[in-house]
């Protein structure tokens, strides 16, 4: 099945993963935006997962188990801090995410 991407549901995720630089998880970041994990995990995986970071442990397979820790990645969270999202919004057209 393929999603309709929605570019408010990406700037929901983006401004809360700017808000904490350091990451958080999937259920904050998900209590956070008020869309379901599910959705924040399609996001992450599929659409902004060149911009962001995931720090968790894995099992022998390579899916996470347990604590997920999501964060944007250093330079572009320094990026959108001076620039604002519209860089960051031209990279994921440009790549074909949005």
């Amino acid at each position: 099945m393929v999603r309709k991407v929605d570019k408010q549901k990406i700037e929901k995720i983006l401004k809360i993963l700017v808000k904490y630089p350091d990451g958080l998880w999937i259920r904050k970041l998900s209590r956070e935006t008020n869309l379901a994990p599910s959705t924040i995990e399609y996001y992450i995986h599929y659409i902004i997962f060149e911009i962001t970071e995931s720090i968790g442990v894995k099992d022998k397979n390579g899916k996470y188990f347990g604590l997920r820790i999501i964060k944007l990645k250093p330079k572009i969270l320094e990026t959108i801090k001076k620039e604002g999202f519209k860089k960051i919004y031209e990279f994921l057209e440009f790549s074909k995410k949005i």
